[in-house]
């Protein structure tokens, strides 16, 4: 199995997971480090290259960031040359979902990576024009993409 590991600003990345596990119960093979303010990227680079180790079965890690530039993805991005790693920067709730529900049906790692960046941008929507277009509450057809995982 893939294993999954969030890594985010203040306490996003521990949150989000209790948010995942919330909607679909206990997780295996997902870790979460949450960056303050006060942390050294060398021990960070440390302690994301251990729960990279920890986490591989053989299939793979994949990390989710959540904000391209910032330090949580800068210390995700000096760790991709690890063998068998793919970073996603800018991730959502819907996005780590179909992850822990799509690492169950694959073993290719950038199958995963390919399938949850389009699966989190379909998530988004301003809903005002989908109101506007639909009439009725609801963004994308989301609900039927999280049950095909």
């Amino acid at each position: 199995m893939i294993g999954i590991i969030l890594i985010a600003h203040a306490n996003i990345a521990g949150e989000m997971l209790t948010a995942a596990e919330h909607v679909l119960g206990k997780q295996s093979l997902v870790a979460t480090l949450n960056v303050e303010n006060s942390d050294q990227p060398g021990l960070l680079h440390d302690q994301l290259t251990q729960l990279i180790c920890q986490s591989n079965t053989g299939d793979g890690v994949f990390i989710l960031a959540d904000m391209f530039g910032g330090t949580p993805c800068n210390v995700a991005l000096s760790c991709a040359e690890q063998a068998h790693v793919e970073i996603l920067s800018g991730f959502n709730l819907p996005a780590l979902i179909k992850a822990l529900l799509f690492r169950q049906q694959t073993h290719d790692l950038k199958e995963l990576a390919h399938e949850i960046m389009s699966s989190g941008k379909q998530y988004i929507c301003l809903a005002s024009d989908y109101m506007t277009e639909h009439g009725k509450p609801g963004c994308s057809s989301g609900k039927d993409d999280l049950s095909r995982a």
